[in-house]
């Protein structure tokens, strides 16, 4: 298990925000299938049904683990007609379907029928062992084909923010998935794509003070927040935060490599402008702290993306003025230190910020 720290601020704060889109008013729609594990396996050759070990998505699921003695006892339960746990399934808008929960168990029978290992450790079909599946008597090859599995799929329809609500619910590893892991299923494309490019970047890296991003792409969900901020009108803010980036990275599933490498320039642009007012060190954080405040992350990168490379040379003695001036307002302290997500003070907090830069001229 990863023991890495965060490297931003956190929001103790666990005020629910009044403005927050209530729970009951969002929908899931799902559709249960019966599927035999010879359509499953047809699904799965002709790329309708996706896993992970067989191509990069989806990239949010663990690589395959289990061991062959374990996936017999799979094969050998389903031969006993024993029941099996309910797998999960996500549909996108090209119906196409990412397995989300029951990876391992429908890769390990996968495995068997496409004949990579033999049967092993089995204790009630004792006569099966060390058999791959074209050894099997030609019944049991019956059997084992004709099984059904019970899979839920959470159609495209559903709404976008229960849909990911779900995902979290179903996520009960020992280690559960964090938001920026399941927004890898639920919004694979080309901003995904440029978020983990991104990570990488070494001035980024700089600010960081690391070699390599973050295991848990707590990176890449920074570098979401500016785009998410820089391609969805303040004012149409919502709460949670989480919904508003699920939103952008959604959006970011229809962009062409002209959007992209647009966006790629707005990152590289912007983040140096802020390393022009601040030492990397510096850079995102109250004076004096180690950690990167996100609201403070929000508000500069903001600016710094309006700014052009002359003006940000030449008013760096003021903005460094301003900074250190509305640094010390309490009422701005208080607006980026908790709830930082809800909408009335998000606003609130922009709007003193860009005050305060107008006196500036930025």
């Amino acid at each position: 298990m990863s023991t890495e720290k965060p490297f931003y601020e956190l929001d103790l704060s666990d005020e629910p925000d009044p403005e927050a889109t209530p729970m009951r008013d969002r929908k899931v729609i799902t559709q249960p299938y019966d599927l035999s594990i010879d359509a499953i396996v047809g699904q799965v050759n002709r790329k309708i049904l996706f896993l992970r070990p067989l191509s990069d998505r989806p990239n949010f699921q663990r690589q395959y683990v289990w061991p062959d003695k374990l996936a017999s006892r799979l094969v050998e339960s389903v031969l006993l007609n024993v029941p099996i746990p309910p797998c999960y399934l996500s549909e996108n808008e090209e119906c196409e379907l990412d397995v989300i929960d029951g990876q391992q168990r429908i890769f390990s029978i996968y495995r068997y029928v496409e004949n990579q290992f033999k049967l092993q450790g089995l204790e009630a079909l004792t006569e099966f062992n060390n058999l791959r599946f074209f050894e099997l008597p030609s019944r049991e090859q019956r059997m084992l084909m004709t099984h059904t599995l019970r899979c839920v799929v959470i159609k495209n329809e559903s709404h976008p923010e229960i849909k990911f609500d779900v995902f979290e619910r179903l996520n009960t590893s020992t280690m559960p998935l964090n938001a920026q892991e399941l927004r890898n299923c639920v919004s694979r494309g080309e901003l995904n794509k440029l978020l983990g490019e991104l990570s990488y970047d070494a001035k980024w890296l700089a600010v960081r003070g690391r070699k390599n991003p973050d295991k848990r792409l707590a990176d890449e969900e920074m570098i979401l927040r500016f785009f998410a901020f820089r391609l969805q009108p303040l004012a149409e803010y919502k709460t949670p935060l989480k919904n508003w980036l699920n939103n952008a990275a959604r959006e970011g599933r229809k962009f062409d490599r002209q959007k992209i490498e647009s966006l790629r320039q707005d990152w590289s642009s912007a983040l140096s402008i802020a390393l022009i007012w601040f030492d990397p060190n510096r850079c995102f954080r109250r004076p004096g702290s180690k950690a990167i405040n996100r609201a403070l992350f929000d508000l500069i990168m903001s600016t710094a993306h309006k700014t052009s490379l002359n003006t940000a040379l030449d008013l760096r003695a003021e903005f460094l003025d301003a900074f250190n001036d509305i640094i010390e307002v309490d009422d701005f302290q208080d607006l980026i230190s908790r709830s930082v997500d809800h909408k009335s003070r998000t606003e609130k907090r922009f709007k003193l910020w860009n005050e305060k830069m107008a006196e500036i001229g930025l």
